[in-house]
Order: C-alpha cells, then sequence, then structure tokens
C-alpha cells in the first residue's frame, strides 16, 4: 500500500486555531504596553515641562500660567498675560504627542501659576503637593510635584 504524504484538514484547522489563540494573547499584551507606554511618556514629558515653564518664568522674570484643558485632554504653557505661548501639549486627536484617555490635574481651576521667582502657587492643591494624573486605558501614571516644579512619577 502506498500512503499519502501531507495533513488532513482536521490538523491544519488545529494548528490555525492554535495560532489565533497566540495571536490574539500576544496582541492584548502588546496593547497594555502601549497603554502603560504611553501614559508614562505623557508623565515624564509633563514633569519635564514643569521645569521648562519654571525656567522660562525665573528667565524672563514674569508669571507663566501652566492651565489643564481636562475635556480635550491637553494643556498649555502661557505668559500671564497670555500674549506668550511657550509650549502647548496635546493626549487625545491626530495631532495627539500621546494618546491618552484622562488627563486630570488635582488643582482648584485646573491651573499652575509660576511666580516670577519660580514658585508654584499650591494654595489650590489638596494637601502639601500637586498631582497630574494621565490615564492611558486600564493604566494610571501621577506626578507629584512641589512649589518649585520638582516633581517624582509614580505608577498608581
Amino acid at each position: 500500500m502506498r500512503s499519502r504524504a501531507g495533513f488532513t484538514l482536521i490538523e491544519l484547522t488545529v494548528v490555525v486555531a492554535i495560532a489565533g489563540v497566540v495571536l490574539a494573547m500576544g496582541a492584548l499584551s502588546l496593547s497594555d504596553f502601549f497603554q502603560r507606554s504611553s501614559a508614562r511618556r505623557a508623565a515624564q514629558v509633563f514633569a519635564k515641562d514643569l521645569v521648562t515653564a519654571r525656567d522660562y518664568a525665573v528667565r524672563v522674570r514674569e508669571p507663566v500660567v501652566l492651565r489643564v484643558y481636562e475635556g480635550t485632554l491637553s494643556y498649555d504653557v502661557v505668559s500671564q498675560d497670555g500674549f506668550t505661548e511657550v509650549l502647548r501639549r496635546r493626549f487625545a486627536g491626530s495631532s495627539a504627542d500621546f494618546e491618552l484617555s484622562e488627563l486630570e490635574l488635582d488643582m482648584s481651576g485646573d491651573t499652575l501659576v509660576f511666580s516670577s521667582r519660580g514658585r508654584i502657587n499650591m494654595s489650590g492643591a489638596h494637601g502639601a503637593l500637586g498631582i497630574a494624573a494621565f490615564s492611558a486605558g486600564e493604566i494610571t501614571y501621577e506626578v507629584r510635584f512641589n512649589s518649585l516644579g520638582a516633581s517624582k512619577v509614580d505608577e498608581s
């Protein structure tokens, strides 16, 4: 008798099903990685932008405002008179720096004002430190900062 070389339809179906399960698990892991990376990077950029805003206020010797727009997931840094834009960050849409699902500044009025000496008025904070939270899906990173803009990034 002559045996036929090759695979049966059942064998091929089992292999394709196993490959599909493995690919689905990999896609979920990759999605979590991108969310974690996006939230962490946004928090790190915010911490750097605090330093930039403080440095600008000290250099030009005038107050600078960092205003967070939670509805549009963005913030900008402008001179207090509003005529000079120092920087702008967007976290949603086609021109986004990073994709986030939520941005929250835990300060009354969602603004930080750096004085001409580089100090943040912390009277709107709910404690000794200000907190900004950056979320992408289930992942949230917090930036805790003091009145000099020194900060620490933590996963919450």
